[in-house]
């Protein structure tokens, strides 16, 4: 195995450690730092989602957003509540057909976001990108999160 992969993979388990013991916090944007990390949303103080970023502040804003580009894990959930779970690159089934107005879907996605407010979040701070990537398919396959982030679109 090559040395430096290996060292990487030993210090992600101390770095899942830090991330899993690091105190949950409430989903808002002012109280969290504009840092690269690994975060994870909790909801009823089990963790549902497991992401990296170079910027906590602004992407915890963007899950909440009301735009389907941003707000992805609330887009997700949204897809799954209703049915729709497979992404079409056609124009009936893509994002802007599914939020179109007045559409179940929009509500559904409305209401995921607002659940998504109610989450807490755990995070650490990891500024290289290596580290990050490994973590987060560790905390994912730790917790038992979905892992279809990881696939390609």
């Amino acid at each position: 195995m090559n040395l430096e992969f290996k060292k990487r993979i030993e210090k992600t388990k101390g770095l899942f450690e830090q991330l899993h013991s690091s105190p949950v916090l409430t989903l808002l944007p002012k109280s969290l730092p504009a840092v690269p990390a690994i975060y994870v949303f909790l909801e009823n103080g089990k963790p549902v989602h497991v992401g990296r970023t170079r910027n906590l502040k602004k992407r915890s804003r963007g899950h909440i957003a009301k735009s389907h580009y941003s707000a992805s894990f609330a887009f997700k959930r949204a897809r799954i509540a209703t049915g729709n779970e497979k992404a079409s690159y056609k124009v009936e089934g893509s994002r802007n057909a599914l939020v179109a107005a007045d559409s179940p879907f929009l509500t559904e996605f409305t209401r995921q976001i607002e659940l998504v407010k109610l989450m807490q979040v755990k995070f650490l701070h990891v500024e290289d990108p290596i580290d990050q990537y490994l973590l987060e398919l560790y905390a994912a396959m730790e917790y038992g999160t979905s892992m279809s982030e990881f696939d390609t679109h």
